[in-house]
């Protein structure tokens, strides 16, 4: 999507606070890598990362990220913005972040914050609930807090200080916004749309849909009110309205089918908030793991809920869509390193580390906006968004990936590949052998265009991309993740 300032957006769904990890998590580095290397694809291809109000405040992996790309950027390029704020019922980012503290003691509305646990339950954590709750009434004395650890109290510093004064995205939301229970609900209803076109789908759609609809019923239709609060099916504790105060694993029948509900009702309230923005494109991704059958049966369920919401907004649905479903992010490690070896987190940690300058190098590049015909970075963008045909298309591909390739550096490669998907790779170099991060992103309105040769900058920047793969014949999967990028609104 391109709106009247010429700009373009992209919503990234691992930034979800409700699934990013916190310090401590043994996911950490498979998750922080995520998000690095779908922001850097976000940067590469001129666009800029949008980020909802709860998000920006409460994602630990957000914060990771925005503490990184920030201090390169101030390094390089003080005046680019890479982050931009949504805000919905505020009018600025500390007025959102003072009604999210206040919901944290609201026992009416709750905001259970996964980034601060410390604020809803203090006593779990040897706190004084009178002081905490003094503490969450002003943002400064929070950030000083002697229980906030030095990490999360700089992520919030530091997002802070760029949001404070930084124009908000201008949203342009739907006529009517639908409520997530509501959503959930209505797409285990046989009479809804949902519930009609199931019969028509493939097998594997039918049965991850029949999963889904006996554990949502099993939490009860009857009170959509409860998915409102998702993060609720994380949490070891009675799910709201159960007579036998039953966890919400206990309720669906294990772990397994709860990662599938959770795959579903993320999936949806991420559609909801971006079509609340309604400016950017999507790059939805599924939970990481390593089991092909589940991760597949998780993009099942998120392909799912992209058609419930379609059905829901009165849009035409296309047929099942799986082209793009994976693997949308890989970290893969050498095949003789042992996976138990403690190295192996230092690699994956050197892989995002090890592309500091990368960052650097492209906050310099994107800082020359405005100057179009004079920057080769936004001429290259300028071009792809002005093609008139798919020969054009592929040639401006070609040659904007090769120009952010040469910026990029060594350890960063970024090349179309087969269907004009693009690939990113991270690499690192190390005693447990070499490691890889890769991003693949198919976008929407360059799907359709054929492969086809596109002058000799395309076919050298086609081979690097096959000779990425043959690489990763010799590596060991670390984690994956599905997922495809979406226009919502086409």
């Amino acid at each position: 999507m391109v709106y009247d300032d010429g700009r373009q957006y992209q919503y990234l769904e691992s930034l979800d606070s409700a699934r990013t990890a916190g310090p401590g998590d043994g996911r950490g580095e498979e998750l922080q890598l995520q998000i690095f290397t779908e922001v850097l694809m976000t940067l590469a291809l001129g666009r800029e990362v949008v980020v909802p109000q709860s998000f920006a405040f409460d994602s630990f992996g957000f914060h990771r990220v925005a503490a990184t790309v920030l201090r390169a950027r101030d390094s390089s390029a003080p005046g680019e913005h890479p982050f931009r704020l949504h805000l919905f019922g505020a009018r600025s980012y500390e007025e959102a972040v003072a009604g999210m503290l206040a919901r944290t003691v609201d026992p009416a509305g709750p905001f259970l914050s996964l980034l601060l646990p410390e604020l809803s339950d203090p006593a779990a954590h040897g706190l004084d609930p009178g002081e905490v709750r003094e503490q969450a009434a002003d943002f400064d004395r929070l950030l000083s807090a002697e229980w906030l650890d030095p990490e999360r109290a700089d992520g919030l510093a530091v997002v802070r200080d760029e949001f404070r004064h930084l124009p908000r995205v201008a949203a342009r939301p739907p006529a009517r916004l639908y409520a997530l229970g509501e959503l959930v609900v209505a797409a285990v209803d046989p009479a809804s749309p949902m519930g009609r076109a199931v019969a028509d789908l493939p097998e594997p759609y039918r049965e991850v849909h029949a999963t889904l609809a006996t554990a949502i019923r099993r939490l009860g239709v009857d009170r959509p009110q409860a998915f409102h609060h998702r993060s609720r099916l994380r949490l070891a504790r009675p799910w709201p309205g159960d007579a036998a105060g039953r966890t919400p694993a206990e309720i669906v029948g294990g772990p397994e089918t709860l990662g599938l509900v959770v795959e579903f009702v993320d999936t949806l309230y991420n559609l909801i908030v971006v079509d609340s923005i309604g400016v950017a494109d999507t790059t939805l991704s599924t939970g990481q793991g390593l089991d092909d059958g589940r991760l597949a049966a998780r993009a099942t369920a998120q392909e799912l809920a992209l058609a419930q919401y379609r059905h829901r907004a009165g849009q035409t649905l296309p047929g099942p869509d799986r082209a793009g479903s994976g693997p949308l992010f890989e970290v893969r490690l050498g095949a003789t390193a042992g996976l138990a070896d403690d190295r192996v987190r230092a690699r994956m940690a050197a892989l995002r580390t090890d592309a500091g300058d990368a960052i650097a190098a492209l906050m310099q590049a994107r800082a020359e906006r405005g100057r179009t015909a004079e920057s080769p970075f936004w001429k290259g963008i300028e071009r792809l968004r002005t093609a008139e045909d798919p020969l054009a298309a592929r040639k401006a591909l070609d040659a904007h990936l090769a120009r952010v390739a040469a910026v990029l550096g060594d350890r960063t490669g970024l090349a179309p590949i087969g269907g004009l998907a693009i690939e990113l790779v991270l690499t690192a170099a190390g005693a447990v052998g070499p490691a890889l991060a890769t991003e693949v992103w198919r976008l929407p309105g360059l799907v359709g265009y054929p492969a086809m040769a596109a002058g000799a900058v395309g076919n050298v920047l086609y081979r690097k991309g096959k000779d990425s793969v043959a690489r990763r014949l010799s590596t060991r999967r670390l984690a994956c993740a599905l997922g495809r990028v979406v226009d919502l609104r086409s």
